[in-house]
Protein backbone atom coordinates (compact mmCIF):
# COMPACT_ATOMS: atom_id res chain seq x y z
CA UNK A 1 0.00 0.00 0.00
CA UNK A 2 1.12 3.27 -1.03
CA UNK A 3 0.56 6.65 1.05
CA UNK A 4 -0.40 9.80 -0.20
CA UNK A 5 2.57 11.39 1.94
CA UNK A 6 4.63 8.98 0.10
CA UNK A 7 4.12 9.50 -3.40
CA UNK A 8 4.03 13.63 -2.33
CA UNK A 9 7.31 12.93 -0.70
CA UNK A 10 10.67 15.07 -2.59
CA UNK A 11 13.70 13.62 -1.55
CA UNK A 12 17.54 14.61 -2.28
CA UNK A 13 18.73 12.35 -4.32
CA UNK A 14 22.32 11.94 -5.53
CA UNK A 15 23.46 10.27 -8.65
CA UNK A 16 26.86 8.13 -8.65
CA UNK A 17 27.97 7.09 -12.30
CA UNK A 18 30.93 4.46 -11.61
CA UNK A 19 32.72 4.50 -14.81
CA UNK A 20 36.31 4.21 -16.06
CA UNK A 21 35.61 5.39 -19.30
CA UNK A 22 32.55 8.06 -18.72
CA UNK A 23 32.69 11.69 -18.34
CA UNK A 24 30.52 14.24 -17.49
CA UNK A 25 30.28 14.80 -21.23
CA UNK A 26 29.91 11.94 -22.33
CA UNK A 27 27.19 10.21 -19.47
CA UNK A 28 23.99 10.07 -21.04
CA UNK A 29 22.56 7.32 -18.31
CA UNK A 30 23.28 9.65 -15.28
CA UNK A 31 22.12 12.78 -16.59
CA UNK A 32 18.36 11.08 -18.28
CA UNK A 33 18.25 9.45 -14.80
CA UNK A 34 19.00 13.32 -13.35
CA UNK A 35 16.41 14.55 -15.35
CA UNK A 36 14.08 12.30 -15.00
CA UNK A 37 13.96 12.49 -10.81
CA UNK A 38 13.99 16.39 -11.32
CA UNK A 39 11.03 16.79 -13.65
CA UNK A 40 9.51 14.77 -10.45
CA UNK A 41 10.33 17.66 -8.07
CA UNK A 42 13.45 15.95 -6.38
CA UNK A 43 16.42 17.50 -5.47
CA UNK A 44 18.82 15.47 -7.50
CA UNK A 45 22.75 15.74 -7.76
CA UNK A 46 25.58 13.58 -9.85
CA UNK A 47 29.18 13.21 -9.23
CA UNK A 48 31.36 10.66 -11.26
CA UNK A 49 33.80 8.51 -10.04
CA UNK A 50 36.21 5.45 -11.19
CA UNK A 51 35.51 1.51 -10.89
CA UNK A 52 37.20 1.87 -7.82
CA UNK A 53 36.25 0.37 -4.15
CA UNK A 54 37.69 3.53 -2.03
CA UNK A 55 36.07 6.10 -4.85
CA UNK A 56 32.96 4.33 -4.67
CA UNK A 57 32.62 4.28 -0.63
CA UNK A 58 33.84 8.07 -0.99
CA UNK A 59 31.37 9.38 -3.03
CA UNK A 60 28.74 7.83 -0.51
CA UNK A 61 30.51 8.78 2.64
CA UNK A 62 31.48 11.68 1.11
CA UNK A 63 27.42 13.16 0.61
CA UNK A 64 25.47 13.28 3.44
CA UNK A 65 22.15 14.69 3.60
CA UNK A 66 20.75 12.32 1.15
CA UNK A 67 18.48 9.48 1.62
CA UNK A 68 18.55 8.07 -2.06
CA UNK A 69 22.02 7.10 -3.53
CA UNK A 70 21.61 6.00 -6.87
CA UNK A 71 25.19 4.06 -8.14
CA UNK A 72 25.14 3.35 -11.82
CA UNK A 73 27.22 1.26 -13.33
CA UNK A 74 29.94 -1.42 -12.25
CA UNK A 75 27.49 -3.88 -11.76
CA UNK A 76 28.85 -6.84 -14.88
CA UNK A 77 30.44 -9.23 -14.49
CA UNK A 78 33.65 -7.79 -15.32
CA UNK A 79 36.27 -7.86 -12.81
CA UNK A 80 36.56 -4.56 -12.74
CA UNK A 81 33.03 -4.02 -12.17
CA UNK A 82 33.12 -3.80 -7.74
CA UNK A 83 30.29 -1.39 -7.19
CA UNK A 84 27.95 -3.83 -5.18
CA UNK A 85 30.87 -5.49 -3.65
CA UNK A 86 32.09 -1.94 -2.11
CA UNK A 87 28.53 -0.68 -1.02
CA UNK A 88 27.59 -4.29 0.56
CA UNK A 89 30.64 -3.35 2.83
CA UNK A 90 29.26 -0.32 4.42
CA UNK A 91 25.31 -1.49 4.39
CA UNK A 92 22.96 -2.88 6.97
CA UNK A 93 20.83 -4.76 4.60
CA UNK A 94 20.22 -5.88 1.04
CA UNK A 95 17.03 -6.41 -0.38
CA UNK A 96 17.66 -9.10 -3.51
CA UNK A 97 14.25 -8.85 -4.60
CA UNK A 98 15.21 -5.08 -6.75
CA UNK A 99 17.32 -6.73 -8.13
CA UNK A 100 15.14 -9.75 -9.24
CA UNK A 101 12.74 -7.15 -10.15
CA UNK A 102 14.93 -5.60 -12.23
CA UNK A 103 15.76 -8.80 -13.89
CA UNK A 104 12.15 -9.87 -14.96
CA UNK A 105 11.41 -6.34 -15.87
CA UNK A 106 14.18 -5.62 -18.31
CA UNK A 107 13.33 -8.97 -20.18
CA UNK A 108 16.38 -9.12 -21.60
CA UNK A 109 18.94 -12.45 -21.39
CA UNK A 110 22.39 -9.57 -20.41
CA UNK A 111 20.15 -8.49 -17.32
CA UNK A 112 20.83 -11.61 -15.62
CA UNK A 113 24.18 -11.08 -15.79
CA UNK A 114 23.51 -8.13 -13.50
CA UNK A 115 24.55 -7.93 -9.92
CA UNK A 116 21.65 -5.03 -9.31
CA UNK A 117 20.62 -4.69 -5.89
CA UNK A 118 18.89 -2.35 -2.91
CA UNK A 119 21.11 -1.87 -0.16
CA UNK A 120 20.15 -0.36 2.81
CA UNK A 121 22.89 1.64 5.45
CA UNK A 122 20.53 3.12 8.50
CA UNK A 123 17.61 4.83 7.01
CA UNK A 124 19.72 5.79 3.23
CA UNK A 125 18.40 3.88 0.44
CA UNK A 126 21.65 2.69 -1.77
CA UNK A 127 20.32 1.51 -5.72
CA UNK A 128 23.29 -0.66 -7.53
CA UNK A 129 21.73 -0.47 -11.19
CA UNK A 130 23.80 -1.40 -14.72
CA UNK A 131 24.95 1.72 -16.65
CA UNK A 132 23.29 0.91 -20.10
CA UNK A 133 20.24 3.68 -20.99
CA UNK A 134 17.79 1.03 -21.34
CA UNK A 135 18.73 -0.98 -17.80
CA UNK A 136 18.83 3.07 -16.35
CA UNK A 137 15.50 3.58 -17.73
CA UNK A 138 14.22 0.47 -16.43
CA UNK A 139 15.48 1.04 -12.76
CA UNK A 140 13.93 4.41 -12.88
CA UNK A 141 10.36 2.91 -13.09
CA UNK A 142 10.99 0.60 -10.05
CA UNK A 143 12.91 3.13 -8.30
CA UNK A 144 10.05 5.58 -8.44
CA UNK A 145 7.49 3.04 -8.02
CA UNK A 146 9.38 2.03 -4.44
CA UNK A 147 11.29 4.42 -3.21
CA UNK A 148 8.48 6.32 -0.84
CA UNK A 149 7.03 2.56 0.66
CA UNK A 150 10.99 1.97 1.49
CA UNK A 151 11.59 5.56 2.89
CA UNK A 152 8.31 4.97 4.90
CA UNK A 153 9.39 1.56 6.61
CA UNK A 154 12.55 2.93 7.57
CA UNK A 155 11.29 5.60 9.01
CA UNK A 156 8.34 4.66 10.87
CA UNK A 157 8.31 4.39 14.48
Amino acid sequence: MVHKEEQDRKFNILIVVVSTSRTAESDTSGDALLKVFRGRGHSVRKVICSDDEAQIREAFESNPGNEIFIFVGGTGPSRKDVTVQSLRKIANKEMIGFGEMFRKESGQVFAYLSNSTLLIKDRMQIYCIPGSPDATSTSFTLINSIMGHVYHELNKE
